[in-house]
């Protein structure tokens, strides 16, 4: 299942750190645990290794396993994750399913990105300006930002849903978070 059957005769301390995971999971995989929890399960894994391991684990988890990873690498928890645990400092920051939350944001391109910024703002929604007066809105769905524009009588150019990345998305909640935490001391 871990791929080191052309091993087998070695010994484990011979092993490189790739190889030394895969004997880590297979250990782990002996007693058939309805739970996994693993930290940084694709350190030292090749291509190979890490395709493997996220074919082992999704297969895990379409049986009806749970399996926790815990992991930095957040373009390797992209690809795997299904929901999404975000953590800064020992504090939760926020979770939910990987799809909801890479979209929680409105990429917006208007006649007058100023006068829409407020207007946003003043409804709720946190407006961060991007390049070319466009505006990226969080808080407020599709609906609102276009009622917003058309009660102060502004014409859009784009009103889309915007996919950050994962990565993306962390800074951003990490920054929120810190800057919440340093007003609070």
């Amino acid at each position: 299942m871990v791929d080191l059957s052309a091993a087998a005769n070695r010994r484990a301390g011979a092993y490189s750190l790739g190889m030394k995971q895969r004997l880590g999971l297979a250990a782990a995989l002996l007693c058939d645990p309805p739970v996994f929890v693993l930290d940084e399960p694709g350190n030292g894994l090749d291509p190979q290794g890490i395709r493997t391991l996220r074919s082992l684990l999704r297969a895990r988890a379409a049986d009806g396993n749970t399996v926790f990873v815990s992991s930095h690498l957040l373009g390797e928890v992209e690809q795997l994750a299904d929901d999404v645990v975000v953590l800064n400092q020992g504090r939760l920051v926020t979770q939910g399913s990987l799809s909801e939350l890479r979209h929680s944001a409105s990429l917006v391109r208007a006649a007058s990105p100023e006068a829409l910024r407020v207007a946003l703002e003043g409804a709720g929604g946190v407006v961060e300006p991007e390049q070319h007066g466009t505006l990226v809105v969080r808080g407020l769905s599709l609906d609102e930002i276009g009622e917003q524009a058309f009660r102060s009588g502004i014409a859009l150019h784009e009103l889309s849903r915007r996919a950050d990345s994962l990565e993306e998305r962390f800074f951003a909640w990490t920054r929120a978070d810190s800057a919440t935490q340093s007003s609070k001391e």
